[in-house]
């Protein structure tokens, strides 16, 4: 049993080895052949590291100005009935009244057939038993 199992572990580690050693990764990647397509390099600008941007605790209130919207006016279109009154040419639809049918009133309609009733639970020894619940 116990060069069996080191014989399947020795089978294993092989083949993975070869599956891993199989893969090659050569010729996937694209060629740039245009270098202006290439991006810049990244380079470090003086706010980036200034002090007073990133040290919020330094920062004083005073350097805040409160901005403040305009009031809010009624223009003329707003309040103009040409322009709401959009529907003009459209007829206004009315909706009959409710009317009661033969079947909202008939008692077979509305008689139910007795279910059965389930019995009522019953509190049982084993139920309150404290030995089962501790």
């Amino acid at each position: 049993m116990k060069a069996t199992m080191k014989q399947l572990t020795a089978a294993t580690f092989i083949a993975i080895l070869v599956l891993a050693g199989n893969a090659k990764a050569e010729g996937t990647e694209t060629k740039v052949t245009n270098n202006a397509s290439m991006e810049n390099t990244l380079q470090i600008e003086n706010w980036m590291t200034d002090e007073a941007i990133w040290n919020t605790n330094s920062i004083r209130m005073e350097y805040f100005v409160q901005e403040t919207e305009a009031s809010m006016e009624l223009e003329n279109w707003m309040t103009s009935e040409e322009t709401w009154n959009f529907n003009i040419n459209f007829a206004e639809e009315t909706e009959t009244g409710l009317e009661l049918e033969d079947w909202m009133f008939d008692s077979k309609t509305w008689e139910t057939a007795k279910k059965e009733v389930e019995k009522a639970l019953k509190v049982e020894a084993w139920m309150i038993n404290n030995k089962l619940w501790e």
